[in-house]
């Protein structure tokens, strides 16, 4: 078996091209911008905020067809060619939004057409490849491969927000769009690879990648629905906190300029998560560390909500969101690979991450819903303290890995 040393010398370039596919893809391009687009498309179209907020959940829509679909790909074809496919696919789709008119279900269209296309840039692909390439450094390699999302998570809100400013919300969009043509497709196409199955199985040195449930049987079991529960309902946490982190912050007085720089820690604490989770998952009992990564968030809507409108105490807690957000695909990820294996590794992941998708949709409208109605913020902050202990609970208790896999 290869050391954790070894393994990186081998694989740092997938890990590289991992983590810049993944930041650019779906999952953190429009995800972590919508909230930067609120205001100048409800000035400029005039919807709600709620309307805004629930786009996400037609990204969702597309996720529950495709996501399953790009894992199944995957596993039959390689992450290689799925991924580039849909990076190109998604690009052209982004910039498609700037023909938004003023009726709203052609927003919605787009976002349901940009996760349709881009399915294969969420982190099914990236993390299958990762867990062919890593085993007694997986959670490690996983942690740097999906910190991408960290950082886009950190720059996008103020790169989007200056886009706005200076060119209008529709040019804003194509500015977003050439971020993955630029950067994110020529990585891929240089550096991503699939391992091959001669140096994947010597690097495993164990039964562990020769293993896999299928997932009919992975459905089956108590373990798949308790840990979807999990990931279910902490991503409902996430995805309201996420959405809405710019406009909550200008509710505790920060003007949009620095609520779009203080919400860009949340990105900061997005890649110390995950690096941080990587490192402990290759060390500590897999649900001990998802336990204790779920508790922090239900402290930060404590402290969000005594914040009052200072700033340090305002970032303390947006930096705790990240680092729970930073933990939850890394935390799915490690745990598909070792509770169910890796021979149908795609498939599964892709079930699963749908399911964790469906979470961070149906939050954001409540939450924009509830500011509608009470012009604040709080009982969604309250509603989260239990959000994210009852998350924490489900994930905590998920027993040990099955004896077919390898363990560290």
């Amino acid at each position: 078996m290869l050391s954790k040393r070894e393994e990186f010398k081998r694989g740092w370039t997938v890990v590289l091209a991992s983590a810049v596919g993944a930041g650019t893809g779906v999952s953190a391009l429009t995800f972590y911008t919508l909230g930067a687009f609120m205001e100048p498309l409800s000035q400029d179209m005039g919807w709600s905020r709620a309307q805004i907020s629930a786009a996400p959940l037609f990204m969702t829509a597309a996720s529950l067809i495709m996501g399953p679909v790009a894992g199944w790909l995957a596993d039959k074809h390689g992450a290689r060619p799925v991924a580039i496919f849909s990076q190109i696919m998604f690009v052209l789709a982004v910039a498609g939004l700037a023909l938004t008119t003023e009726q709203i279900w052609t927003f919605y269209a787009g976002f349901f057409l940009l996760a349709f296309v881009g399915a294969g840039t969420i982190p099914i692909t990236w993390t299958r490849a990762i867990t062919g390439w890593f085993s007694s450094a997986r959670g490690l390699a996983l942690g740097f491969a999906l910190m991408g999302t960290g950082v886009m998570g950190m720059i996008a809100p103020s790169l989007a927000t200056t886009m706005i400013d200076e060119f209008g919300w529709r040019m804003a969009y194509v500015g977003l769009a050439a971020v993955p043509l630029i950067i994110g497709l020529p990585l891929a196409i240089v550096f991503f690879r699939d391992p091959p199955k001669a140096v994947t199985n010597p690097a495993q040195g164990a039964a562990g990648d020769e293993w896999g449930m299928t997932l009919g049987e992975t459905v089956r079991t108590r373990l798949f629905w308790q840990m979807a529960a999990g990931f279910f309902i902490a991503a409902m946490g996430v995805g309201a906190i996420l959405v809405h982190s710019v406009p909550l912050l200008q509710e505790h007085g920060l003007d949009r300029g620095t609520a779009a720089q203080v919400a860009g820690l949340f990105g900061l604490s997005v890649t110390v998560g995950r690096i941080f989770t990587g490192y402990l998952l290759d060390r500590m009992f897999g649900p001990t560390v998802a336990m204790v990564m779920f508790i922090a968030p239900a402290l930060a809507c404590v402290v969000m909500l005594v914040a009052g409108n200072n700033v340090l105490i305002c970032a303390l807690a947006i930096m705790i969101f990240g680092l729970a957000a930073g933990a939850e695909f890394d935390i799915a990820a490690y745990f598909v690979s070792r509770y169910f294996g890796r021979k149908n590794y795609g498939a599964i992941y892709g079930l699963l991450y749908t399911i964790f998708v469906v979470g961070s949709a149906v939050t954001p409208p409540m939450a924009g819903k509830v500011f509608d109605l009470y012009q604040t913020y709080d009982p969604a902050l309250m509603a989260g303290i239990a959000i994210f202990l009852v998350a924490a609970v489900l994930c905590g208790t998920l027993g040990p890995y099955p004896k077919e896999t390898y363990q560290p």
